[in-house]
């Protein structure tokens, strides 16, 4: 698969996987105000799509794909792939419990997703950090054009 459509696949399944998690978060009555996440009421458009689009993939994509992963790779190689991704996706999740556990759990379809993509591009021509980074800068995208849109 060609890295933009493996991107842009990626970013769609993701919103897919969010299905079950928010049915869980409807079905558990969690009300809206203890799920959290960024208070956009106080970014303009421009800060919070330069912090969620560039900024904070980037971060999150060093601190949440690359170090545990390759560190796994390292210690354990890489026959255990499951054990990089599940550490890769919790820690990931773990990175957004300050908004709340409910947040945590909604960025974990998509921790274990990123991780999945920093695993296969290891094995390509491509950067697999670069191309993690892009799934996740899209993923967040899409959230700040939706969450200004719905607010316009």
């Amino acid at each position: 698969m060609k890295p933009l459509f493996f991107i842009l696949t990626t970013v769609i399944l993701n919103f897919v996987l969010l299905i079950p998690v928010l049915i869980l978060l409807i079905y558990l009555e969690v009300p809206e105000e203890e799920i959290g996440g960024i208070e956009y009421d106080n970014w303009s458009f421009w800060g919070l799509f330069f912090t969620a689009v560039f900024l904070a993939p980037l971060i999150e994509t060093w601190t949440g794909q690359s170090l545990p992963i390759k560190f796994i790779q390292k210690m354990f190689g890489k026959k255990f792939e499951i054990l990089a991704v599940f550490t890769s996706a919790v820690i990931f999740s773990l990175m957004h419990f300050g908004y709340s556990i409910w947040y945590a759990l909604i960025t974990l379809p998509m921790g274990i997703l990123l991780a999945e993509t920093y695993i296969i591009f290891q094995n390509r021509k491509e950067s697999s950090f670069w191309i993690t980074y892009f799934v996740h800068s899209i993923r967040n995208l899409v959230a700040v054009v939706a969450i200004f849109n719905s607010n316009s």
